[in-house]
């Protein structure tokens, strides 16, 4: 019984300090990334990239081209000629200093209008991966008012329809569940939803309601209207299966939302006629990569971002589809406190993930060149076990070349 406490003694102790030494050095030593901001200019059809790295002096330049290896060449600019060159976001500043013009590519523009064809979409992995509750609330979409109001009742599905319960009495209604189900199944709608996505909120101008995909991979628009159902089937490209939606609800409602396909294509769902346009961005897996979408009255940017790297992609809206604008990717250089880590922690134990909301322990980012320290450490734990004697002699000097730091410690600590 000793012995096996013991085991267990040591085992908790490499455990915690797997996960707690690797924290503490990455807290003691932050290694900045400088993540670049960046957006396309209407004005001279060029990236333009904010960088901010800790300690150093913003910088913001404007690329004349960006090569298919990463190399870039441009110029460093100002704030001022910043502002200039992308108005569509810095109209605000434009306008304080009366230097907004009255035409951009083109185009005739004011603030107002500048400001209605905003369009931002934010997603993370952890948002869409995270439990779900299992219910879900729904809006009216026309009020009374002009006001949108909180919603009064949540849906929750069957396998063969949607059942709204009132949260003030906890009790079905029955008659707009039935309303509902019939719709949605007249429509083509099979149950349960495999993915459903909305804005519920008061704080904000208008309802557009719930993108559902349902069990078939299909595309819907469902909403309440005047306590009415209203569906919309949603015809995806020919060949192409839905498998995440994302509703926008922008200012001037020419957008519906973005979705995926399982083919990880992404699209954008424009509110006149249902449209499903596929955006020439590449590949994106929104389970494993952050997405942000910037819309304006002149082009649309995306960012996907993971694991240190992020792609910008800009695109513009043509007659018969979106053509792409511009790419830039940029990879996070990796700081040498981080190279130095490589050298100390053979493994590293993570309990929580960006990809993910569940804690469990993770092991991660093994490192070959800890063989040194870990070898080194083995002999030093030999010479010092030999005089004693100890019968886990042999056993530690092992395990210590495994896992190193983490399993040296416990062992010097607890060998008495």
């Amino acid at each position: 019984m000793k012995t096996f406490s013991k085991i267990v003694l040591y085992v908790v102790t490499v455990a915690v300090l797997a996960w707690f030494l690797p924290w503490i050095y990455a807290l003691a030593f932050p290694a900045p990334s400088g993540e670049p901001f960046c957006s396309f200019s209407p004005v001279n059809n060029r990236w333009v990239v904010s960088r901010s790295v800790p300690g150093e002096k913003p910088v913001i330049m404007v690329f004349d081209s960006i090569h298919a290896g990463g190399e870039t060449s441009g110029r460093v600019i100002s704030r001022a000629e910043r502002d200039s060159l992308v108005p569509q976001l810095f109209y605000k500043e434009l306008l304080a200093h009366d230097r907004l013009p009255d035409s951009i590519a083109g185009k005739a523009v004011s603030a107002h209008e500048l400001r209605t064809h905003e369009l931002m979409m934010n997603t993370s992995p952890r948002d869409i991966v995270k439990r779900q509750p299992g219910v879900w609330m729904m809006m009216e979409s026309m009020p009374e008012r002009v006001e949108l109001s909180d919603a009064d009742q949540v849906f929750r599905f069957t396998d063969s329809g949607i059942e709204f319960v009132d949260m003030a009495t906890n009790s079905v209604n029955p008659s707009r569940s039935k309303r509902f189900t019939e719709t949605m199944v007249k429509r083509g709608f099979a149950f349960p939803a495999r993915d459903l996505s909305a804005n519920v909120t008061s704080r904000k101008q208008y309802d557009e309601g719930y993108l559902m995909i349902d069990s078939n991979g299909k595309l819907f628009h469902v909403k309440q209207q005047a306590g009415r159902p209203y569906v919309a089937s949603i015809p995806m490209p020919e060949g192409a299966e839905a498998s995440k939606a994302f509703i926008t609800e922008e200012m001037n409602r020419n957008v519906l939302g973005f979705v995926t396909d399982t083919d990880n294509n992404i699209y954008l769902i424009e509110r006149d006629g249902y449209a499903v346009m596929p955006l020439p961005v590449g590949k994106v897996d929104p389970r494993k990569e952050n997405i942000l979408a910037m819309g304006n009255l002149f082009n649309t940017t995306l960012r996907f971002s993971g694991n240190g790297t992020s792609r910008w992609r800009a695109v513009e809206r043509t007659g018969d589809g979106y053509r792409l604008l511009g790419s830039y990717d940029f990879t996070a250089p990796r700081s040498t406190a981080a190279k130095v880590a490589d050298y100390i922690f053979p493994f590293t134990l993570t309990y929580v993930s960006n990809t993910d909301s569940l804690a469990y322990p993770r092991l991660g980012r093994w490192s070959w060149h800890a063989l040194t320290l870990n070898a080194l450490l083995s002999i030093v734990l030999f010479l010092t076990w030999k005089r004693r004697r100890d019968p886990w002699l042999y056993a530690g000097a092992f395990f210590v070349l495994i896992g190193g730091i983490f399993v040296f410690i416990p062992f010097e600590l607890l060998k008495d």
